[in-house]
């Protein structure tokens, strides 16, 4: 019990930090554009939490600057109190992109290595907060049982993830972009974390998230982690021959079975205690209720050790071919450093940037501050440039602004509005008249067509209106189905006792 209550609060701290984190990364963007003591410009949510949880304790320090530098990134690479740390994945990943050994890159990853060297995937079960999320998920498909709802519990081999893995380095050794990046649960918790904090967009990690606890509720328990993840994959092979791990004492053990059903990655604790698929969460010695299992030092016995499969050979290989591929890489970036996303006329408040693609053109859209201020004007500039001619266009374009409505049509802020280009950009002054979310409309002529192209814009802090709604349907939902399995239940009681009185009476 005491183990599990220390796991909890470790995966409870690991968030804590990269809540933390974030912050401390919005207050030295904060910092650097010298608003801090600014009330209006710090007017807001974000601003509160930044000019009273964080800037009274930051700037009593003796070297403030020397702190906010030291604690920056995210899960998928992070500085910590002026360490740096890496997901070895991450590097993995960078390095057949880059197919170039760099070494700042290679010392980042020491510490996770060395502790997956000694206690395995302990990062899965006692670090990872998508590890905790999907673990919650689990908890959730009880519910559905209480409500008479049978989820779905297809299994998926754990080799799968080994498969991943491989297939993803040798996509990024292949193409020099990463894939791991912009799926890997951890990772994608960080940058939401950082969204939410910063104020821009979410939404498309908040779906990818929402898809794999719709899978793992209803079709497949634990399906990620135990059979996808190439993080997990990374740590097990790392970890294959940890000397912490946990063991069954044979004489103990009267073959009751309670630790089949709770164990998360879906392994039999009594025999596959020690593989590689174990993440050491502990789980399982928590409810064996003869203490047959144990956590001990001690490396797996000879005749138990698994062969070299074609699996990890085909994995080494990708891994050498990586390496032998050298070219040139210079550095390796952190998320929530200064300038992230945004452009280097520094320091000045943040100033967002938003691409997008039409026909033969590559169009940015920046907003200056890249949070408006609602009833203040905002400058907006749009920079329009052919990418195969490298030409600046230089035809008129129009724009229009509306407010987006969670039902109903939009409603239009702005018209449309001609302008020609100035300097080679076309600029706007608008005021957001409320804290809402916002569609600019772009309109230019392509090829003899009219294109239009939406971008989405956040002003203040709006309301989550929509989510308000959606969340109070669904709990109609919950309560309905809820209410209707009770009523099933009790009526099948009914019947049965129905059933027996009348056995009774002709008896």
């Amino acid at each position: 019990m005491i183990l599990q209550i220390i796991r909890r609060l470790l995966q409870t701290a690991v968030v804590l930090v990269v809540i933390g984190v974030a912050l401390l990364s919005l207050y030295s963007h904060y910092r650097a554009a010298r608003v801090i003591d600014d009330d209006q410009l710090m007017a807001g949510l974000r601003g509160e939490v930044v000019t009273k949880m964080v800037h009274p304790y930051v700037d009593e320090m003796k070297k403030p600057q020397e702190f906010l530098d030291g604690n920056k990134g995210t899960l998928w690479s992070m500085r910590l109190m002026g360490v740096e740390l890496t997901d070895p994945l991450a590097a993995m990943e960078m390095l057949a992109a880059s197919k170039h050994v760099h070494w700042p890159l290679i010392a980042s990853i020491l510490i996770p290595v060395v502790i997956a060297l000694l206690l395995g995937r302990v990062f899965c079960s006692w670090i990872c907060p998508a590890y905790l999320l999907f673990e919650l998920t689990g908890k959730l498909r009880r519910l559905l049982r209480v409500a008479e709802i049978r989820p779905g519990e297809v299994r998926f081999s754990h080799r799968n993830k080994y498969i991943f893995l491989a297939v993803g380095l040798a996509l990024a050794a292949t193409f020099s972009a990463p894939l791991f990046a912009l799926i890997y649960p951890p990772a994608v918790i960080s940058r939401a974390v950082h969204a939410w904090i910063f104020g821009t967009s979410l939404v498309g990690m908040l779906v990818l998230l929402a898809l794999i606890i719709a899978f793992e509720l209803l079709v497949s328990p634990r399906w990620w982690c135990r059979t996808m993840c190439p993080g997990g994959a990374l740590y097990g092979l790392i970890g294959w021959m940890r000397p912490v791990r946990i063991k069954l004492r044979t004489d103990l053990c009267t073959g009751c079975a309670d630790c089949f059903p709770i164990c998360e990655e879906g392994l039999n604790p009594i025999t596959q205690s020690s593989s590689i698929e174990c993440d050491n969460c502990g789980v399982c010695i928590r409810h064996c209720p003869e203490d047959a299992l144990y956590y001990t030092i001690s490396l797996p016995e000879k005749n138990k050790r698994r062969p070299i499969t074609g699996g990890k050979i085909t994995l080494l290989a990708i891994t050498l071919l990586a390496f032998a591929m050298v070219d040139r890489a210079d550095a390796h970036h952190i998320l929530g450093l200064p300038h992230y996303s945004y452009k280097e006329n520094y320091p000045q408040r943040p100033t967002l940037e938003y691409p997008a693609v039409t026909g033969p053109y590559d169009v940015l859209l920046t907003s200056y501050p890249g949070n408006p201020v609602p009833a203040e004007p905002a400058n907006l500039a749009f920079y329009i440039k052919n990418r195969e001619t490298k030409r600046v266009y230089e035809k008129p374009i129009s724009v229009r602004i509306l407010k987006t409505s969670t039902f109903g049509d939009n409603t239009i802020i702005q018209p449309a509005t001609s302008r020609e280009p100035f300097d080679n950009e076309y600029k706007f002054h608008v005021t957001f008249p409320q804290d809402a979310e916002y569609i600019i409309e772009l309109s230019l002529p392509i090829e003899g067509r009219i294109e239009v192209i939406p971008f989405l814009m956040i002003a203040g802090e709006p309301t989550a209106a929509g989510s308000i709604a959606a969340a109070g349907i669904g709990g109609c939902v919950f309560l309905f189905v809820f209410i209707r399995a009770v009523y099933k239940k009790r009526a099948r009681r009914r019947a049965a006792a129905n059933d027996t009185d009348a056995a009774l009476a002709v008896a």
